[in-house]
């Protein structure tokens, strides 16, 4: 009995404490839980508040309720022979309330019939006005009246970190809306997608094949540019989205979050003259251009310059820049307060300009910064050179009488 009294309250502790331990985890688990519902009853109390973040959401459908109308989805069809087609995919917008449609030029390049379909669920075919394969801008029109032409921006005046939308028919898939940031301003064909004409808006919206041709919008809605590009780990072949190039042939080639736009400025001056003239002629500097590498720009530093720009090698004489005096050895740093940050994209600039512009060139000349206005000319393409020919004279005459001599 003694021996049963001593034994007893350490197997009532030894009992309390493996009961405790078999409790405790159950417990402790019970009370975790207890809180996290509590912080998710306070979260849930919050949301239902409305939040920044509802208000996003409803800013960013009032941005697919305005732009969506004016998104078309393009199909070109390619008949190869009697018995074949094939038929590429891409979108485009109606640029005004006349009905013209902007895509790009590797959209409808070569197509033999070219269906448009709006978001109304109209289907038309279009007619080409005008393409411009430099700038990879084209413009159709179709019979479908009337239309609700999409908000444009009178500049696009982006930042690096900007949100923008992209919207088109990636894989197919019709009147899609995606959304990123602006990555990158003034890309030229250092990107690997090759084509001729740079100064690019870089975006990580999702861009895929089917979203050529279709509008980049900002947070307003306004069309700032058109997707144009992408690259992928292949990104020394060019990318058009719907894989076009050339038409009967598909480049396979998805979205890695680098994709390019033309911006706004370019369309509205290409677009301009298609609708008006159905060609294009391009603003003309008359210089030769530089490379900067890495010794050059020792040298330069030497002698305290720096920053980035295009260097002059040559100013032909009796052209626009000889003129104005612009010399070899200057370094244009920018024109009309916008950078010039490398040659390529000097003449993405110059080229959309109309012949006849004044414009501000800013240059570095001998440790000084000098700004000089040039009367731009104007000058044609000559797809068997590759490149422009310069039009005497054609600094004091308008556009109009420009396109009636090359007519």
């Amino acid at each position: 009995m003694r021996r049963f009294v001593s034994i007893g309250p350490a197997l009532l502790v030894l009992l309390t404490a493996v009961l405790m331990l078999a409790l405790a985890p159950r417990t402790i688990r019970g009370v975790q839980l207890a809180l996290v519902a509590a912080d998710v009853a306070r979260a849930q109390a919050v949301l239902e508040r409305g939040t920044l973040l509802e208000q996003l959401n409803a800013e960013v459908n009032a941005i697919e309720q305005s732009v969506m109308p004016s998104v078309v989805h393009i199909s070109a069809i390619f008949a190869n022979d009697r018995r074949s087609r094939t038929r590429a995919t891409g979108a485009g917008w109606i640029f005004d309330n006349s009905g013209h449609i902007i895509t790009n030029h590797h959209v409808i390049k070569g197509a033999d019939r070219i269906r448009v379909e709006f978001h109304d669920g109209r289907v038309r075919n279009a007619e080409v006005i005008g393409s411009d394969e430099r700038t990879d801008i084209a413009v159709l029109i179709t019979d479908a009246l009337p239309v609700i032409a999409v908000h444009r921006a009178e500049e696009a005046t982006l930042r690096t970190g900007d949100r923008v939308f992209a919207f088109g028919s990636p894989f197919g898939i019709k009147f899609s809306m995606s959304g990123g940031i602006v990555s990158g301003l003034g890309r030229s064909e250092g990107a690997g997608f090759g084509v001729g004409y740079t100064n690019f808006i870089q975006t990580d919206a999702a861009i895929n094949p089917g979203n050529s041709g279709g509008p980049l919008v900002d947070i307003n809605g306004r069309v700032v540019g058109m997707n144009t590009a992408i690259a992928n780990n292949r990104a020394q072949e060019r990318r058009d989205q719907d894989g076009n190039a050339p038409p009967h042939e598909s480049v396979q080639g998805q979205n890695a979050g680098i994709g390019f736009a033309v911006p706004i400025e370019t369309i509205k001056a290409i677009a301009g003259q298609l609708i008006t003239y159905e060609t294009v002629l391009r603003g003309y500097l008359g210089i030769s251009l530089g490379f900067i590498n890495s010794e050059v720009s020792r040298l330069l530093e030497r002698q305290g310059f720096t920053g980035s720009g295009a260097i002059v090698s040559a100013v032909p004489d009796d052209q626009p820049a000889a003129r104005a005096g612009l010399r070899p050895g200057d370094i244009i740093v920018s024109i009309d307060g916008r950078d010039t940050t490398s040659s390529e994209v000097l003449r993405a600039v110059v080229s959309v300009r109309d012949p006849g512009s004044l414009v501000n060139i800013r240059i570095w000349r001998e440790g000084e910064i000098l700004d000089i206005p040039v009367r731009l000319g104007g000058a044609r393409d000559v797809p068997d050179r590759g490149g422009l020919q310069y039009i005497p004279g054609s600094e004091s005459r308008s556009l109009e009488q420009l396109h009636e001599i090359i007519r």
